[in-house]
Protein backbone atom coordinates (compact mmCIF):
# COMPACT_ATOMS: atom_id res chain seq x y z
CA UNK A 1 0.00 0.00 0.00
CA UNK A 2 1.25 3.54 -1.42
CA UNK A 3 0.05 6.95 0.99
CA UNK A 4 -0.16 9.31 -1.81
CA UNK A 5 -0.29 12.65 -0.11
CA UNK A 6 2.91 13.06 1.11
CA UNK A 7 3.57 16.97 0.32
CA UNK A 8 5.15 17.06 3.53
CA UNK A 9 7.21 14.06 2.94
CA UNK A 10 9.16 16.00 0.78
CA UNK A 11 12.58 18.18 0.76
CA UNK A 12 13.39 20.64 3.91
CA UNK A 13 9.30 20.39 4.94
CA UNK A 14 10.48 16.59 6.40
CA UNK A 15 13.88 17.51 8.54
CA UNK A 16 12.51 16.84 12.38
CA UNK A 17 15.95 18.03 13.40
CA UNK A 18 17.33 16.72 17.01
CA UNK A 19 13.97 15.13 17.15
CA UNK A 20 15.02 12.44 15.61
CA UNK A 21 17.02 11.26 18.58
CA UNK A 22 15.94 10.65 22.44
CA UNK A 23 15.26 13.54 24.76
CA UNK A 24 18.31 13.51 27.01
CA UNK A 25 19.98 10.82 24.87
CA UNK A 26 23.83 11.63 24.28
CA UNK A 27 22.66 12.43 20.03
CA UNK A 28 19.88 14.41 21.11
CA UNK A 29 22.33 16.54 23.44
CA UNK A 30 24.88 16.56 20.44
CA UNK A 31 22.77 18.20 18.06
CA UNK A 32 21.23 20.44 20.24
CA UNK A 33 24.93 22.27 21.59
CA UNK A 34 26.40 21.50 18.57
CA UNK A 35 23.46 24.40 16.69
CA UNK A 36 24.21 26.42 19.04
CA UNK A 37 27.80 26.72 18.89
CA UNK A 38 27.70 27.10 15.24
CA UNK A 39 27.89 30.32 13.70
CA UNK A 40 25.75 30.29 11.59
CA UNK A 41 25.59 34.29 10.76
CA UNK A 42 29.05 33.54 9.19
CA UNK A 43 27.53 31.55 7.28
CA UNK A 44 24.98 33.53 5.47
CA UNK A 45 27.51 36.47 5.39
CA UNK A 46 29.37 34.25 3.28
CA UNK A 47 26.20 32.76 0.89
CA UNK A 48 25.39 36.32 0.54
CA UNK A 49 28.67 37.44 -0.50
CA UNK A 50 28.63 34.84 -3.28
CA UNK A 51 25.63 35.89 -4.36
CA UNK A 52 26.89 39.27 -4.93
CA UNK A 53 25.07 40.60 -1.62
CA UNK A 54 21.45 39.05 -2.31
CA UNK A 55 20.54 38.64 1.21
CA UNK A 56 19.72 34.99 2.55
CA UNK A 57 18.62 33.77 5.47
CA UNK A 58 18.54 30.22 7.55
CA UNK A 59 14.96 28.05 7.61
CA UNK A 60 14.24 26.84 10.99
CA UNK A 61 14.33 23.41 10.52
CA UNK A 62 17.49 20.91 10.27
CA UNK A 63 18.47 17.34 9.27
CA UNK A 64 21.03 15.47 10.96
CA UNK A 65 22.96 12.09 10.41
CA UNK A 66 25.62 10.39 12.23
CA UNK A 67 28.07 12.74 10.91
CA UNK A 68 26.57 15.80 8.85
CA UNK A 69 24.12 18.50 10.41
CA UNK A 70 22.00 20.10 7.50
CA UNK A 71 20.30 23.14 6.98
CA UNK A 72 18.64 25.61 3.90
CA UNK A 73 19.42 29.16 2.76
CA UNK A 74 16.94 30.61 1.33
CA UNK A 75 17.99 33.55 -0.60
CA UNK A 76 15.28 36.86 -1.33
CA UNK A 77 15.39 35.74 -5.01
CA UNK A 78 13.90 32.26 -4.62
CA UNK A 79 17.47 30.62 -4.67
CA UNK A 80 18.26 28.06 -2.10
CA UNK A 81 21.13 26.19 -1.23
CA UNK A 82 22.06 24.03 2.22
CA UNK A 83 24.95 24.04 4.23
CA UNK A 84 26.21 20.98 5.46
CA UNK A 85 28.36 21.10 8.96
CA UNK A 86 30.04 18.47 10.03
CA UNK A 87 29.50 17.08 13.29
CA UNK A 88 32.13 16.36 16.05
CA UNK A 89 33.28 12.86 16.02
CA UNK A 90 31.93 9.98 18.83
CA UNK A 91 34.48 7.12 18.11
CA UNK A 92 33.02 5.62 21.69
CA UNK A 93 29.82 5.02 18.90
CA UNK A 94 30.99 5.11 15.88
CA UNK A 95 34.70 3.52 16.02
CA UNK A 96 37.49 4.46 14.13
CA UNK A 97 36.43 2.19 11.02
CA UNK A 98 37.57 5.36 8.75
CA UNK A 99 41.45 5.84 9.18
CA UNK A 100 41.80 9.16 7.37
CA UNK A 101 40.72 11.96 9.20
CA UNK A 102 37.53 14.14 8.42
CA UNK A 103 39.20 16.65 6.42
CA UNK A 104 40.67 14.27 4.10
CA UNK A 105 37.08 12.23 4.15
CA UNK A 106 35.54 16.33 3.19
CA UNK A 107 38.03 16.46 0.80
CA UNK A 108 36.98 13.21 -1.28
CA UNK A 109 33.51 13.92 -1.00
CA UNK A 110 34.16 17.26 -2.80
CA UNK A 111 36.25 16.07 -5.73
CA UNK A 112 33.38 13.16 -6.35
CA UNK A 113 30.66 15.74 -6.39
CA UNK A 114 32.77 18.41 -8.43
CA UNK A 115 33.83 15.38 -10.67
CA UNK A 116 30.48 13.91 -11.58
CA UNK A 117 28.87 17.52 -11.96
CA UNK A 118 31.55 18.47 -14.52
CA UNK A 119 31.55 14.98 -16.26
CA UNK A 120 28.36 13.37 -15.78
CA UNK A 121 24.70 14.18 -15.69
CA UNK A 122 24.06 12.46 -12.55
CA UNK A 123 22.37 14.75 -10.35
CA UNK A 124 24.52 15.85 -7.88
CA UNK A 125 24.32 19.51 -5.57
CA UNK A 126 27.24 22.00 -7.32
CA UNK A 127 29.71 23.05 -4.60
CA UNK A 128 30.03 27.25 -4.15
CA UNK A 129 32.30 27.21 -0.79
CA UNK A 130 33.88 24.76 1.45
CA UNK A 131 36.23 24.71 4.22
CA UNK A 132 37.91 21.73 5.65
CA UNK A 133 39.34 23.78 9.07
CA UNK A 134 37.70 22.78 11.87
CA UNK A 135 38.72 26.27 13.55
CA UNK A 136 37.23 28.44 10.41
CA UNK A 137 35.00 31.28 11.45
CA UNK A 138 32.13 29.00 11.05
CA UNK A 139 33.41 26.75 13.48
CA UNK A 140 33.69 23.01 11.61
CA UNK A 141 34.42 21.89 8.37
CA UNK A 142 31.08 22.78 6.06
CA UNK A 143 30.09 22.86 2.48
CA UNK A 144 27.88 25.45 0.52
CA UNK A 145 26.11 23.92 -2.17
CA UNK A 146 23.03 24.10 -4.07
CA UNK A 147 19.54 22.61 -2.50
CA UNK A 148 17.45 19.70 -4.24
CA UNK A 149 14.16 19.67 -3.39
CA UNK A 150 13.83 15.55 -2.56
CA UNK A 151 13.85 13.07 0.43
CA UNK A 152 15.92 10.27 0.72
CA UNK A 153 14.25 7.54 -0.69
CA UNK A 154 14.50 4.67 2.26
CA UNK A 155 12.56 7.52 4.40
CA UNK A 156 9.73 8.56 1.92
CA UNK A 157 9.12 5.14 1.17
CA UNK A 158 8.57 4.49 5.14
CA UNK A 159 6.47 7.64 5.37
CA UNK A 160 4.40 6.62 2.23
CA UNK A 161 4.19 2.85 3.85
CA UNK A 162 5.11 1.04 0.60
CA UNK A 163 4.82 -2.61 0.68
CA UNK A 164 7.79 -4.14 1.80
CA UNK A 165 10.93 -3.86 -0.75
CA UNK A 166 9.20 -1.73 -2.84
CA UNK A 167 9.67 2.12 -3.63
CA UNK A 168 6.36 3.46 -4.21
CA UNK A 169 4.49 1.27 -7.14
CA UNK A 170 5.40 -1.19 -9.03
CA UNK A 171 6.21 1.01 -12.13
CA UNK A 172 7.58 3.66 -9.77
CA UNK A 173 10.01 1.19 -8.32
CA UNK A 174 11.40 -0.34 -11.71
CA UNK A 175 12.02 3.04 -12.84
CA UNK A 176 13.74 3.91 -9.68
CA UNK A 177 15.77 0.76 -9.66
CA UNK A 178 16.54 1.50 -13.79
CA UNK A 179 17.58 5.11 -12.50
CA UNK A 180 20.02 3.46 -9.93
CA UNK A 181 21.49 1.05 -12.67
CA UNK A 182 22.24 3.93 -14.81
CA UNK A 183 24.27 5.77 -12.36
CA UNK A 184 25.76 3.07 -11.53
CA UNK A 185 27.15 2.40 -15.06
CA UNK A 186 28.00 5.75 -15.27
CA UNK A 187 30.28 5.99 -12.46
CA UNK A 188 32.05 2.52 -13.40
CA UNK A 189 32.93 3.90 -16.63
CA UNK A 190 35.65 6.20 -15.59
CA UNK A 191 39.03 4.19 -15.49
CA UNK A 192 41.95 4.66 -13.88
CA UNK A 193 45.28 3.44 -13.49
CA UNK A 194 45.17 2.87 -9.35
CA UNK A 195 42.74 2.32 -6.57
CA UNK A 196 42.17 4.71 -4.41
CA UNK A 197 39.57 7.56 -3.55
CA UNK A 198 39.29 10.21 -5.40
CA UNK A 199 40.60 13.94 -4.92
CA UNK A 200 40.86 17.43 -6.45
CA UNK A 201 43.86 19.38 -6.79
CA UNK A 202 42.49 23.10 -5.88
CA UNK A 203 46.06 24.37 -7.61
CA UNK A 204 45.46 22.89 -10.90
CA UNK A 205 41.61 21.79 -11.28
CA UNK A 206 42.84 18.40 -11.85
CA UNK A 207 41.59 15.04 -10.15
CA UNK A 208 43.77 12.22 -9.14
CA UNK A 209 43.35 8.95 -7.17
CA UNK A 210 45.21 9.26 -3.43
CA UNK A 211 44.79 7.58 -0.34
CA UNK A 212 41.53 5.61 0.39
CA UNK A 213 39.34 6.50 3.13
CA UNK A 214 38.56 3.57 5.28
CA UNK A 215 42.17 1.98 5.01
CA UNK A 216 43.83 5.06 5.12
CA UNK A 217 46.30 3.29 2.64
CA UNK A 218 47.00 3.35 -1.13
CA UNK A 219 46.73 3.99 -3.88
CA UNK A 220 47.12 0.53 -5.20
CA UNK A 221 48.34 -0.70 -8.31
CA UNK A 222 46.97 -4.12 -8.19
CA UNK A 223 43.58 -5.45 -6.79
CA UNK A 224 45.55 -7.93 -4.77
CA UNK A 225 47.31 -5.23 -2.94
CA UNK A 226 44.10 -3.73 -1.51
CA UNK A 227 42.24 -6.94 -0.85
CA UNK A 228 45.25 -7.28 1.54
CA UNK A 229 44.82 -3.93 3.21
CA UNK A 230 41.31 -4.21 3.72
CA UNK A 231 41.24 -7.39 5.21
CA UNK A 232 43.85 -6.25 7.66
CA UNK A 233 42.12 -3.47 8.33
CA UNK A 234 38.99 -5.55 9.11
CA UNK A 235 40.80 -7.59 11.75
CA UNK A 236 41.81 -4.71 13.54
CA UNK A 237 38.84 -2.66 13.65
CA UNK A 238 37.32 -6.22 15.12
CA UNK A 239 39.97 -6.67 17.80
CA UNK A 240 38.98 -3.07 19.01
CA UNK A 241 35.32 -3.36 18.78
CA UNK A 242 33.92 -6.19 18.79
CA UNK A 243 32.69 -8.13 21.53
CA UNK A 244 34.54 -10.69 22.90
CA UNK A 245 32.56 -13.69 21.66
CA UNK A 246 32.67 -12.48 18.45
CA UNK A 247 37.04 -12.67 18.59
CA UNK A 248 36.74 -16.03 20.13
CA UNK A 249 34.54 -17.12 17.33
CA UNK A 250 36.67 -18.98 14.35
CA UNK A 251 34.64 -16.86 11.97
CA UNK A 252 36.73 -14.22 13.32
CA UNK A 253 39.17 -15.46 10.84
CA UNK A 254 37.02 -14.53 7.92
CA UNK A 255 39.50 -11.54 6.73
CA UNK A 256 42.44 -14.21 6.44
CA UNK A 257 40.44 -16.29 4.45
CA UNK A 258 38.76 -13.34 2.02
CA UNK A 259 42.23 -12.83 1.18
CA UNK A 260 42.96 -16.32 0.00
CA UNK A 261 39.77 -16.71 -1.52
CA UNK A 262 39.91 -13.43 -3.70
CA UNK A 263 43.44 -14.93 -4.75
CA UNK A 264 41.28 -18.04 -6.36
CA UNK A 265 37.85 -16.09 -7.37
CA UNK A 266 38.99 -12.73 -8.21
CA UNK A 267 38.55 -11.48 -11.52
CA UNK A 268 42.48 -10.65 -12.54
CA UNK A 269 43.60 -11.79 -9.68
CA UNK A 270 46.96 -9.80 -8.30
CA UNK A 271 46.95 -7.99 -12.18
CA UNK A 272 46.98 -4.38 -12.93
CA UNK A 273 44.12 -2.01 -14.04
CA UNK A 274 42.59 -0.21 -15.42
CA UNK A 275 39.69 0.17 -12.46
CA UNK A 276 36.51 2.14 -12.44
CA UNK A 277 34.96 4.38 -9.77
CA UNK A 278 32.34 2.99 -7.89
CA UNK A 279 30.42 4.47 -4.61
CA UNK A 280 31.10 1.91 -1.61
CA UNK A 281 27.88 3.31 -0.28
CA UNK A 282 25.60 3.45 -3.01
CA UNK A 283 22.13 3.07 -2.15
CA UNK A 284 18.82 4.55 -1.52
CA UNK A 285 20.12 6.39 1.83
CA UNK A 286 21.65 8.14 -0.57
CA UNK A 287 19.13 8.90 -3.28
CA UNK A 288 17.34 12.09 -3.54
CA UNK A 289 13.58 11.34 -4.60
CA UNK A 290 10.67 13.18 -5.84
CA UNK A 291 7.58 12.49 -4.76
CA UNK A 292 7.26 9.75 -7.43
CA UNK A 293 10.47 7.91 -6.74
CA UNK A 294 12.62 9.40 -9.45
CA UNK A 295 16.17 9.95 -8.18
CA UNK A 296 16.42 14.24 -8.66
CA UNK A 297 19.87 13.84 -5.92
CA UNK A 298 22.66 11.66 -5.54
CA UNK A 299 24.71 13.07 -1.96
CA UNK A 300 26.98 11.59 0.56
CA UNK A 301 29.55 10.92 -1.97
CA UNK A 302 32.51 10.63 0.25
CA UNK A 303 32.52 6.58 -0.61
CA UNK A 304 33.61 7.26 -4.33
CA UNK A 305 36.71 5.27 -5.36
CA UNK A 306 38.64 3.79 -8.40
CA UNK A 307 37.98 0.15 -7.45
CA UNK A 308 39.02 -3.41 -8.74
CA UNK A 309 35.25 -5.08 -10.41
CA UNK A 310 34.11 -7.08 -7.72
CA UNK A 311 33.60 -3.76 -5.89
CA UNK A 312 32.22 -1.87 -8.93
CA UNK A 313 29.65 -4.95 -9.10
CA UNK A 314 28.14 -4.71 -5.83
CA UNK A 315 24.90 -4.06 -5.60
CA UNK A 316 23.02 -1.13 -4.15
CA UNK A 317 22.48 -1.43 -0.26
CA UNK A 318 18.79 -0.83 1.90
CA UNK A 319 17.10 -1.72 -1.34
CA UNK A 320 16.18 -5.07 -1.10
CA UNK A 321 18.99 -6.60 -2.54
CA UNK A 322 21.14 -8.25 -0.08
CA UNK A 323 22.79 -11.77 -1.63
CA UNK A 324 22.59 -15.10 0.71
CA UNK A 325 25.72 -16.63 1.32
CA UNK A 326 26.91 -19.06 -1.19
CA UNK A 327 25.44 -22.27 -0.83
CA UNK A 328 23.38 -20.78 2.68
CA UNK A 329 20.02 -23.27 3.59
CA UNK A 330 17.63 -21.45 5.39
CA UNK A 331 14.61 -23.13 6.90
CA UNK A 332 12.87 -20.05 8.92
CA UNK A 333 9.60 -19.40 6.62
CA UNK A 334 10.34 -15.64 7.11
CA UNK A 335 13.81 -16.00 5.44
CA UNK A 336 12.96 -18.15 2.85
CA UNK A 337 10.01 -15.73 1.91
CA UNK A 338 12.80 -13.10 1.81
CA UNK A 339 14.58 -14.71 -0.51
CA UNK A 340 12.01 -15.95 -2.96
CA UNK A 341 11.44 -12.01 -3.27
CA UNK A 342 14.85 -11.24 -3.58
CA UNK A 343 15.80 -13.79 -6.00
CA UNK A 344 13.77 -12.31 -8.84
CA UNK A 345 15.07 -8.65 -7.79
CA UNK A 346 18.66 -9.54 -8.10
CA UNK A 347 18.10 -10.56 -11.62
CA UNK A 348 16.32 -8.20 -12.76
CA UNK A 349 18.54 -5.18 -11.06
CA UNK A 350 21.56 -7.47 -12.74
CA UNK A 351 19.39 -7.13 -16.60
CA UNK A 352 19.16 -3.73 -15.81
CA UNK A 353 22.95 -3.11 -15.09
CA UNK A 354 23.16 -5.04 -18.25
CA UNK A 355 20.93 -3.32 -20.49
CA UNK A 356 22.46 0.35 -19.49
CA UNK A 357 26.01 -1.47 -19.98
CA UNK A 358 25.09 -2.06 -23.35
CA UNK A 359 23.76 1.60 -23.89
CA UNK A 360 27.06 2.88 -23.20
CA UNK A 361 28.91 0.15 -25.06
CA UNK A 362 31.38 -1.46 -22.56
CA UNK A 363 32.18 -4.48 -23.13
CA UNK A 364 32.31 -3.76 -26.53
CA UNK A 365 36.40 -2.05 -26.05
CA UNK A 366 37.25 -5.73 -24.56
CA UNK A 367 36.84 -4.76 -20.49
CA UNK A 368 34.50 -6.81 -18.12
CA UNK A 369 30.76 -5.58 -17.86
CA UNK A 370 29.96 -5.46 -14.22
CA UNK A 371 26.58 -7.70 -14.84
CA UNK A 372 28.81 -10.29 -15.69
CA UNK A 373 30.13 -10.39 -12.06
CA UNK A 374 27.29 -9.50 -10.12
CA UNK A 375 26.06 -12.53 -9.25
CA UNK A 376 29.78 -14.27 -9.62
CA UNK A 377 31.37 -16.12 -6.65
CA UNK A 378 34.36 -13.50 -6.24
CA UNK A 379 31.32 -10.41 -5.69
CA UNK A 380 30.01 -12.48 -3.02
CA UNK A 381 33.13 -13.08 -1.35
CA UNK A 382 33.59 -9.42 -0.91
CA UNK A 383 29.87 -9.27 0.50
CA UNK A 384 31.35 -11.74 3.30
CA UNK A 385 33.85 -8.91 4.40
CA UNK A 386 31.12 -5.94 4.54
CA UNK A 387 28.95 -8.30 6.34
CA UNK A 388 31.90 -8.85 8.71
CA UNK A 389 32.33 -5.40 9.84
CA UNK A 390 29.06 -5.85 11.47
CA UNK A 391 30.90 -7.46 13.96
CA UNK A 392 27.62 -9.75 14.97
CA UNK A 393 28.59 -13.52 15.45
CA UNK A 394 25.47 -15.08 13.77
CA UNK A 395 26.41 -13.28 10.62
CA UNK A 396 29.75 -13.99 10.45
CA UNK A 397 29.26 -17.90 11.26
CA UNK A 398 26.99 -17.92 7.98
CA UNK A 399 29.61 -16.26 5.93
CA UNK A 400 32.47 -18.62 7.47
CA UNK A 401 30.55 -21.39 6.62
CA UNK A 402 29.81 -20.46 2.91
CA UNK A 403 33.91 -19.17 2.76
CA UNK A 404 34.37 -23.07 3.48
CA UNK A 405 32.16 -24.06 0.84
CA UNK A 406 33.81 -22.04 -1.99
CA UNK A 407 37.13 -23.27 -0.26
CA UNK A 408 35.98 -27.03 -0.48
CA UNK A 409 34.60 -26.24 -4.05
CA UNK A 410 37.84 -24.90 -5.57
CA UNK A 411 40.00 -27.92 -3.90
CA UNK A 412 37.37 -30.56 -5.86
CA UNK A 413 37.20 -28.80 -9.16
CA UNK A 414 40.69 -28.54 -9.48
CA UNK A 415 41.09 -32.16 -8.60
CA UNK A 416 38.16 -33.11 -10.98
CA UNK A 417 40.10 -32.14 -14.09
CA UNK A 418 43.58 -33.08 -12.51
CA UNK A 419 44.49 -35.77 -15.09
Amino acid sequence: MVVEDAADFLGSASWIGADAYEPGGEFHERATTFLAAVKWDALTSISSGLRNGIPCKFGDKFSIGHFNMVRRIVFTDGISWVARVRLPQLKAVFGDREMLDVVSTFKVEIASMKFLKAKTSIPVPEVHSYSVDPTNDVGAPYILMDYIHGTVATELREAKNCDVGMFGTSDQDRKFRKQMAGIQVTLSSFKFDQIGSLYWDEQTSDFFIGPEIETGKGPWTSSMGYYADLANHALQVCVRHAAPHVQTSCSFAIPILFKHLMSLYGHGGSMGGPFSLANRDFGAHNLLVDDNFEIVGVIDLDGVMAAPIEVVAQYPVLTGLDREPPGHVETKPAAIDRMRRTEPRLKEYKDMVETAEAGMGIGNEGSTPIANLMLSEAASVLQGLLRYQSHQDFVNDKWMEAYLKLLRGHIRSGEQQTP
